[in-house]
């Protein structure tokens, strides 16, 4: 019998064919996981302690600090974690939509959207607090402001990002928070 008519004849049966393309492979490395958690860690942090003391204040750069590390890592980095893998674009996104949100080993297109609002947020977040305590700006509101809307749409951001990953860890079933924390994937039938 020929490999493809035990394919066929396995598939008949109700067989799952497994592969060695179905094996695990790594996606995203240690310095891309430890800039992950620390900045979900520092968000966390500051949303609840919101009272601009000199902890939050430590905090919050620490997550912008490992922002910037990670925009650094991305110009040197290899596979998922480099910055050309970080390029998110409209027709691709359309193009993603339309087929079903099809499953990627690395960032899907939606995905991508959501990595640089939450980093643009973070760094906007760490600028304007440190602007908010410049001797030029005592007095003035508006950074204050800026600051608590940037907080209120980082806030959004991080439940739409939540559920997005429980979203598609459902539907292209396989455990995205998992990948975060051992850097590995399912292979096999992925784009990018």
């Amino acid at each position: 019998m020929t490999d493809s008519a035990a394919r066929r004849d396995g598939a008949a049966a109700g067989a799952v064919e497994v592969s060695c393309a179905t094996a695990p492979v790594r996606v995203w490395d240690a310095l891309v996981r430890l800039a992950h958690w620390t900045l979900a860690a520092t968000v966390a942090f500051d949303l609840v302690r919101d009272d601009g003391d000199r902890l939050h204040r430590i905090v919050g750069y620490v997550g912008a600090g490992a922002m910037v590390v990670r925009l650094l890592w991305a110009l040197v980095a290899r596979n998922h974690a480099r910055l050309a893998e970080l390029k998110p674009s409209l027709q691709g996104t359309r193009a993603y939509l339309r087929a079903g949100a099809p499953r990627h080993v690395g960032h899907d297109p939606l995905g991508l959207w959501m990595v640089w609002l939450i980093w643009a947020l973070v760094l906007g977040l760490g600028v304007t607090g440190w602007i908010s305590r410049l001797d030029a700006f005592w007095g003035e509101d508006w950074p204050i402001d800026i600051h608590a809307w940037m907080a209120d749409a980082l806030l959004a951001c991080v439940l739409v990002h939540l559920l997005g990953v429980l979203g598609m860890s459902w539907h292209w079933r396989e455990n995205l928070p998992a990948s975060m924390l051992t850097g590995r994937k399912r292979g096999g039938d992925a784009r990018r």
